[in-house]
């Protein structure tokens, strides 16, 4: 093998560091070795390691990969490395550690993640157009809290990098940044340019000096091997080091997927799909694109699921599954019929990343019959995160990106029947690689075109990466799916406001879910923040952060300049947020002399519930006429597809509503506390008699109170028999809306259980 060259791919993970050795004329791996590493978990959301960990492993396992091989080292011709993304360590200015390094899974940063998306800056188009979340495992959360809550590291660190640039100038003695980490997780501009707006506005300029300088492209080299790092290596100093990347992003080079309409899906306890474009967009429900994040001038979009290997591992788990229990369950799901007989799972055992981002998100089975075996379960779980695949490739689609092949690696490879339910469900053709290591692969790639070997990462993956088969769609099965996926889709819209008083730790302590309804005489807690307070420019956003706080409903004021002294929004501007918040529920309140004239326009924009005033029909004062009138325009806006609600001044009787209510022409009534017209108002207490005396006459029914609300006087409204709050300037004036939101919805919840109303 002496004139043979070869070329070392080292993937730096979670769990430990792997160094694989390959050919560089086939991409042949010769062989492999891992060095664990520990990590600590200091604090509950606390994920750390060691850097020195780190570099003594990365020297471990290429002496080691070296001494079983048996090659001469001289004829290794190029080293890169990559690693776990969003690892984040303070530097001296030697490349010492200050402190450890906070862990790609580390949450600390979440209070971080709400004051970086409220910049609004354009830099985080990458987060759903904007629209968020930012994770708490990206770069810039993470420096901001160490700036927030360790001043002293963040000023005395030189540099603020992650683990990939710490190997780099341990290796070669330069400080640089990987092209493909600045792009997808640090908000770099064309994957070249730093946000310097976004760190302005958070109060960290000077993490622009702390930063590296340099930002080098995959493939590029970094430098050479220095003297002592070539000792630690066992390699000839001068050896080349090529720039790697994130670890997922560096498997792309390794499966081969890294032209335009490519996708790859990266399998193991979660999904990550990522695809290559060569057009730059961003939307809802994607993650991208990043500009300039793969090679060749190529963008990413990005989609992943939370949980899918993990369902089905936890599955096996709790049916006791041995050493066959894979081959066993395969074999019985295979006899099961596409679409498991109605048996449907929702997989997201551990929350949604994309399209909903909803970390509040759970599992759900639903259509389980006496009929259905353990196979069918089986089957739903494979089913259903097949499912949440092609959802996310709808997300793409949705947004001018439909992969035409996708390339597969990780765990669900290894179940042919798995591979063929996500072909069939997704009818896109799935590939396999010979290779199944594609980070290592994907390293050692980079490597060999730093190495001069290859001209192009493009020409080196045609030579080392070699495909193994390809598992093609059936027409006709992908057809028998369609009823599946359309319950699929539904379950999520249908069960969401449920499972979120389920899911959310606050809500398990003062809250009670919608499915007490059933046995409950009162209507649920919803809050609802009034759009009236917030920022004008950028309703859009501020739609997107309420349900990110937690908002049960958007309440969105429109007024007309004639019934009150205010001119507001109209059905475009309802139909843009709707747009932006597929799943949220638009609750539109008519101050507007002519109501009915908006009716359809609202239902073209897809609002969810529309109140008109009982003042602005008929003559408003309770007549026949006026009852008549409302009960009309309240059946037009039922058979438009939207709830129908009333509302009434300060001044007007409780009893005018009386006959609306009886009749259960009205889904809703809403109570204002203060003159329609403008925010800012006194809370009036005495309307709360109304709110008592209307509870008292229908305990089912929803009732709104709207002026004046706080966590104060949110009580009263609460105890006299409000289930639906309105709020403005307490919530959007607000540091901190999610707490507000949590206040107002214990109060209400507390009232629903002790019923004062009653008394």
């Amino acid at each position: 093998m002496g004139s043979e060259k070869y070329v070392l791919g080292i993937d730096g993970g979670t769990g430990g560091i792997r160094a694989g050795l390959f050919a560089v004329a086939t991409g042949e791996p010769i062989a492999f070795a891992d060095t664990p590493y520990d990590t600590s978990y200091p604090k509950p959301g606390h994920a750390e390691q060691s850097p020195s960990d780190w570099w003594d492993g990365l020297g471990a396992s290429s002496r080691k990969v070296l001494r079983e091989s048996g090659i001469d080292p001289r004829d290794v011709a190029g080293v890169c490395v990559d690693t776990t993304c969003c690892t984040v360590v303070a530097l001296d200015a030697d490349a010492n550690a200050l402190r450890p390094a906070i862990l790609w899974m580390d949450m600390r940063a979440s209070d971080q993640t709400k004051q970086v998306l409220a910049t609004r800056d354009p830099a985080l188009s990458v987060n759903g157009d904007g629209a968020g979340p930012v994770s708490a495992e990206w770069m810039i959360p993470k420096a901001l809290w160490l700036a927030q809550c360790e001043p002293e590291t963040f000023r005395d660190a030189a540099m603020i990098c992650e683990y990939q640039d710490y190997v780099n100038v341990k290796l070669t003695g330069r400080y640089c940044g990987s092209a493909n980490n600045v792009a997808v997780r640090w908000h770099f501009v064309d994957g070249r340019g730093p946000p310097t707006s976004l760190l302005k506005s958070l109060n960290i300029p000077e993490l622009l000096e702390k930063w590296p300088k340099d930002i080098v492209g995959l493939g590029d080299v970094v430098g050479a091997l220095t003297r002592d790092a070539a000792t630690h290596l066992g390699l000839p100093a001068g050896v080349p080091v090529a720039q790697g990347g994130a670890d997922a992003f560096v498997a792309m080079v390794g499966l081969g997927t890294i032209e335009p309409g490519q996708l790859a899906l990266i399998t193991g306890s979660s999904h990550l799909h990522l695809g290559v474009t060569d057009r730059r967009f961003h939307g809802r429900g994607i993650w991208g694109t990043y500009s300039c994040a793969l090679v060749g001038g190529h963008d990413v979009v990005e989609g992943g699921q939370t949980s899918t290997g993990s369902v089905v591992n936890w599955f096996k788990t709790l049916c006791g599954g041995g050493d066959g229990f894979y081959d066993e369950v395969n074999a019985a799901a295979a006899e099961v019929p596409p679409g498991c007989e109605g048996l449907v799972v929702q997989e997201h055992l551990q929350g949604n990343r994309t399209p909903h981002t909803d970390p509040l998100s759970r599992g759900v089975v639903s259509g389980l019959t006496l009929r259905h075996g353990r196979a069918h379960v089986f089957r739903a779980i494979l089913e259903g995160i097949s499912f949440g695949t092609r959802l996310i490739f709808d997300a793409m689609e949705a947004n001018g990106y439909k992969p035409s092949e996708v390339v597969v690696a990780g765990g669900a490879t290894r179940s042919d029947l798995w591979l063929q339910i996500h072909a069939d469900v997704a009818n896109v053709p799935f590939k396999r690689t010979k290779c199944a290591d594609a980070p290592a692969l994907g390293a050692a790639i980079l490597a060999a075109v730093g190495a001069g070997c290859y001209a192009t990462v493009a020409d080196a993956a045609r030579a080392m990466v070699h495909m193994e088969g390809v598992v093609h769609p059936r027409p006709e099965v992908h057809a028998q799916y369609a009823r599946a996926y359309a319950a699929y889709k539904a379950t999520y819209p249908a069960l969401r406001r449920v499972i979120h008083r389920q899911g959310s730790e606050a809500a398990f302590a003062t809250s009670v879910d919608d499915a007490d309804a059933a046995t409950d005489e009162t209507p649920v807690a919803k809050i609802a923040p009034s759009l009236l307070a917030a920022d004008q420019g950028d309703l859009a956003g501020e739609v997107s952060r309420m349900i990110h706080d937690g908002a049960d409903w958007l309440h969105v004021d429109i007024m007309d300049g004639h019934f009150v002294n205010n001119l507001t929004i109209g059905p475009p501007v309802v139909a843009h947020l709707r747009a932006r918040a597929r799943d949220a529920f638009l609750d539109c309140h008519l101050s507007c002399s002519n109501p009915g004239s908006l009716i359809d326009g609202l239902a073209a924009a897809r609002a969810s519930s529309v109140t008109f005033h009982i003042e602005a029909v008929g003559g408003g004062d309770g007549d026949g006429d006026a009852t008549s009138e409302a009960a009309a325009l309240a059946a037009t806006i039922r058979a438009r597809g939207m709830r129908a609600a009333v509302a009434l001044k300060p001044s007007t009787p409780i009893e005018t509503v009386f006959p609306l209510v009886d009749a259960d022409a009205v889904d809703m009534v809403l109570c204002l506390t203060v003159e329609p017209g403008f925010g800012g108002q006194k809370f009036t207490a005495s309307v709360c008699d109304k709110v008592r005396a209307l509870r008292r006459r229908r305990p089912r029914l929803d009732i709104q109170v709207d002026g004046g609300l706080n966590e104060d006087t949110v009580v009263a409204a609460a105890c006299a028999g409000a289930n639906v709050v309105v709020a403005g300037s307490a919530v959007f004036g607000s540091d901190d809306p999610g707490r507000v939101i949590r206040g107002l919805r214990r109060a209400v919840v507390d009232a629903r259980r002790t019923k004062p109303w009653l008394g």
